[in-house]
């Protein structure tokens, strides 16, 4: 109910109205003090029914703002309630992309560190089989000469087991030489 349009029934009859209403007389009429004691009585009643009408009338108009008012915040909290929805969806979609893109980027070093390990890891593998031959070769090398030192020493030993039957011909021919 619009409040423009609301016929307030109270200002179609207002208590003067009422209290100087005047009735035309006839033979049989009724009896005017009985009348304008009515009448009185009636405006008294009728200024308490215009005063609360009036009151009713106010409150309507003032809950009818207030109505007004709590449509327009609920249009504007469902304003920004699809506005946060665009705005978590559009955060969601760029999060989305970034991690997906930082993802990229994490598998993409990760294969540049494996590739690298993989090299790193072929070279240390070739250098230690070339420190494995060079120690085997060396271990070779020092066998062969432990071996012919070992047979220097055998043969030494043996020499030196001959010199002293030698050295009994020696002592012989000392005992020989004139004096």
């Amino acid at each position: 109910m619009s409040l423009r349009s609301l016929d307030l029934v109270s200002e179609k009859l207002t208590p003067v109205e009422i209290k100087n209403k005047e009735f035309k007389r006839t033979v049989w009429g009724y009896a005017p003090q009985e009348v304008v004691d009515f009448l009185d009585a009636t405006a008294k009643m009728w200024e308490r029914v215009q005063k609360h009408e009036k009151e009713l009338a106010d409150e309507i108009r003032r809950l009818s703002n207030e109505v007004e008012t709590w449509k327009r915040r609920e249009t504007e909290l469902d304003q920004l309630r699809e506005r946060a929805r665009e705005d978590a969806s559009s955060i969601r979609n760029q999060a989305t992309q970034e991690a997906e893109a930082f993802f990229g980027e994490v598998k993409h070093k990760a294969e540049e560190v494996r590739g690298k390990t993989e090299e790193w890891l072929a070279t240390v593998i070739s250098e230690l089989e070339e420190t494995e031959k060079k120690r085997d070769s060396i271990f070779g090398a020092i066998r062969a000469s432990l071996d012919q030192h070992y047979e220097l020493l055998d043969h030494a030993q043996a020499n030196l087991k001959r010199p002293s039957g030698h050295l009994g011909s020696l002592e012989n021919t000392e005992n020989r030489l004139p004096s």
